[in-house]
């Protein structure tokens, strides 16, 4: 998934509708996995995604859905949040409407 890829910049695909369409898991030194994924409108890259992306994406491969996803796709929009706790995280939107 990464080979030949560059590191993409998760702000140049946040506020645009994009089409999620491969995915992989990693671990960082702490055990902590973490999904790592491409989308069809950046050609050459690869994005880390946060931890509310790779838990989203863990459900989804575990309910049999990662075939369909990587086969047909999937529509996302990823925005910036703040937290109660004033921490800011990427917040997922799955088939945004489009305007």
């Amino acid at each position: 998934l990464m080979t030949g890829r560059e590191k993409g910049d998760l702000k140049t695909i946040e506020n645009k509708i994009v089409t999620f369409d491969q995915f992989g898991f990693l671990k960082d030194e702490k055990d902590m996995g973490y999904v790592v994924f491409t989308v069809k409108e950046v050609i050459g890259e690869f994005f880390f995604g946060g931890s509310v992306l790779t838990e989203d994406l863990i459900e989804l491969e575990q309910e049999g859905y990662r075939e369909e996803i990587e086969k047909d796709g999937l529509p996302i929009l990823l925005t910036r949040k703040m937290s109660k706790n004033k921490r800011e995280y990427t917040a997922v939107t799955y088939y945004p409407a489009s305007n």
